[in-house]
């Protein structure tokens, strides 16, 4: 099966390889393609463990307060409800396989997703989006 694609905010492609349906709301499984210096703020899931397998290139995350590293072939699990940050750091884009477990935030991506690169994202909209698929953004 073909993936759906789609180009989530800070041009990062996406590909949406299983979804809930299609794993009998199981897991979600994407790989994603965050460009150099891309990040994501301090964010928990009220739903799902996410488990990043690093594919390529080099990222840096902040799990529950403890700094993590990444290169290709490195793996990091996120327990529900754990706070996490992260992003590229590397001069090129890099490569990532991200599982969800269950099922169910695909519809976060299916939803906020964009069918092209260089797409807008009105940030109201995004961030109640991400609160409607279970994402939790603490205070510091």
């Amino acid at each position: 099966m073909k993936p759906t694609v789609v180009w989530m905010p800070g041009d990062v492609r996406t590909e949406i390889h299983l979804t809930a349906a299609e794993s009998r709301d199981t897991l979600c499984l994407l790989i994603d393609e965050p460009p150099a210096g891309w990040s994501l703020p301090p964010h928990r899931h009220a739903n799902e463990a996410e488990t990043i397998h690093v594919l390529g290139g080099s990222f840096e995350m902040e799990i529950d307060g403890q700094h993590v590293t990444m290169r290709a072939g490195d793996t990091v699990h996120v327990p529900v409800g754990v706070t996490h940050s992260g992003g590229n750091i590397g001069t090129e884009t890099g490569k990532r396989l991200v599982i969800f477990t269950p099922a169910g935030i695909d519809g976060f991506f299916l939803e906020v997703g964009k069918p092209h690169p260089g797409a807008t994202f009105g940030e109201g909209e995004l961030l109640a989006a991400a609160r409607r698929w279970g994402w939790e953004f603490p205070q510091p």
